[in-house]
């Protein structure tokens, strides 16, 4: 879950010829994947010149996380205790890992509570990190890797500030969140929970849920509204809310959804056309300069080619 711990010692480089943090790429893992056996998002961080700077090089920089965050002080890290990162920090560590951690406690502050994460150099990359984290709601994931990268980049000097490409990571259900702005914390908690509350799972499937994870039961939330897989592979089954996939409604709801179907074979590494949900004759313009080509319209429910053009 960790980076080796730094050598002892004051930064090295000259922060005159910073180059900033960039995100060179997302990767969101929807079940089992060869990180964990939960989802995950990954990013992969080029820290820049801040890898000359682990964080007990960086003056404040641990109390002023710490008093924006005093939650992380119950993550035990390496050590499996609490206390144990906030032991890190002040023995040392990169960057990229302190994204990790904050990331996770920001979703947890948000209402949804995740623990696991790990983050890795990438060989042959020098400065180069797999910063990743589980999920339990795939945009908030996604929009608490933004936050977690702004507010640490917010507490380095400013000779070291600035970074690149976090537009890679931002979910287009938070585009209001203006990434050239002044990091605001508590405004940027407050668009996460904005987030929870706006995709939250109805009563009923999130007390199956929670029964499942009572359980140890996997589970994976397939569309925004209430329809959730329990368990993998051949075991798995649906449900949407009280329904479950022993009778054939879940099937035939999903086929007459054609984005969700689209989703879903997507998802099972099956080959889809490219498309998208409008709902104006404006944004369906737009929309096909942007796939660029022939395109068919069709309704979103519907069969035997009813109102395609």
């Amino acid at each position: 879950m960790t980076n080796p711990d730094p050598k002892a010692g004051g930064p090295v480089g000259s922060p005159a010829a910073a180059a900033p943090m960039r995100v060179l790429e997302k990767q969101i893992y929807r079940g089992p994947n060869i990180y964990g056996y939960e989802p995950m998002i990954r990013f992969q961080l080029d820290l820049g010149a801040l890898e000359q700077f682990p964080s007990n090089t960086l003056p404040g920089f641990t109390d002023r996380l710490v008093a924006l965050l005093p939650s992380l002080q119950a993550h035990g890290c390496c050590y499996r205790a609490p206390g144990g990162f906030i032991r890190r920090l002040r023995d040392g560590t990169w960057l990229g890992h302190v994204a990790e951690h904050v990331a996770l406690d920001l979703q947890t502050l948000a209402g949804t509570r995740v623990t696991y994460g790990k983050t890795r150099s990438v060989k042959g990359q020098p400065g180069v990190y797999n910063v990743l984290y589980s999920y339990k709601e795939e945009r908030v994931g996604l929009l608490a890797g933004v936050v977690a990268l702004r507010l640490v980049q917010s507490l380095l000097p400013p000779e070291l500030q600035g970074i690149q490409g976090l537009a890679r990571l931002l979910p287009e259900e938070a585009a209001r969140l203006d990434l050239d702005s002044p990091f605001d914390f508590q405004a940027e908690l407050g668009e996460l929970r904005r987030l929870v509350r706006k995709f939250a799972l109805g009563p009923t499937t999130q007390s199956l849920v929670s029964e499942a994870e009572r359980r140890g039961i996997p589970y994976l939330r397939l569309d925004d509204q209430s329809l959730v897989q329990l368990g993998y592979g051949k075991y798995q089954q649906q449900v949407r809310a009280s329904i479950t996939s022993k009778t054939p409604h879940i099937a035939t709801s999903t086929a007459s959804d054609k984005d969700l179907t689209k989703r879903l074979l997507d998802r099972a590494g099956l080959p889809v056309p490219q498309g998208v949900v409008v709902q104006t004759a404006e944004d369906a313009v737009a929309a096909a300069r942007r796939l660029r080509g022939p395109v068919v319209t069709k309704p979103l429910d519907g069969n035997h080619g009813r109102g395609s053009r």
